[in-house]
C-alpha cells in the first residue's frame, strides 16, 4: 500500500502551525494566534458535549476572519478558563490536498483543565485541518474539531 505525501518541508511547516496553534491559543496570544490563520480562516465547533460528559459546554459554531479568531481566544481561554487549558496535540497527520499548495491534516487534542490545582483531562477532540500556502508561507485556511464523546 502506497499513501500520499507531501515534501518534507510543507510537512514540517503545517505541524509546527498544529503545535504553534496549541501554545498561542493556551497563551491567549490573540495576534499570533490569529496570524496562523488566512485572512478568511474560519474555525468550527462541530459539537459541544456538556462539560459533566467531556465537552466545553460552549455552543457549536463556526468563526470567520482573523477578528473573531481573537474574539473567540479572548472569550474563551482568557475569560472563561484564565489561560488554564492546555492543548496536547497527537497523531498528527499531514497529506496533500488538490494542488501544491493546498494540504489537509487530522490531530488528536487532549485538552487539561489546571483551574483547580493538578491538571486533569478536560475533554478529548478530533481536529480537522486545512491549509494553504500564501505568499508568506504555510497558513491555517481551516480548523473544524468534533469533541468526544459524540
Amino acid at each position: 500500500m502506497r499513501f500520499e505525501q507531501m515534501p518534507v518541508a510543507d510537512d514540517l511547516a503545517c505541524r509546527n502551525l498544529i503545535a504553534r496553534y496549541a501554545y498561542r491559543a493556551d497563551a491567549g496570544e490573540l495576534e499570533a494566534f490569529a496570524d496562523l490563520f488566512t485572512p478568511d480562516g474560519t474555525w468550527t465547533r462541530e459539537n459541544s458535549p456538556p462539560v459533566a460528559l467531556g465537552g466545553s459546554g460552549l455552543p457549536s459554531e463556526t468563526m470567520v476572519g482573523r477578528e473573531k479568531l481573537k474574539l473567540m481566544i479572548e472569550n474563551s481561554i482568557i475569560n472563561r478558563f484564565n489561560r488554564k487549558f492546555r492543548h496536547q496535540m497527537t497523531d498528527v497527520l499531514i497529506e496533500p490536498g488538490d494542488g501544491p499548495d493546498d494540504a489537509t491534516g487530522l490531530s488528536r487534542a487532549l485538552v487539561t483543565d489546571w483551574r483547580d490545582g493538578p491538571g486533569k483531562i478536560a475533554m478529548c477532540a478530533v481536529y480537522t485541518w486545512g491549509f494553504v500556502r500564501t505568499t508568506d508561507g504555510w497558513r491555517i485556511k481551516s480548523a473544524s474539531l468534533r469533541v468526544l464523546p459524540e
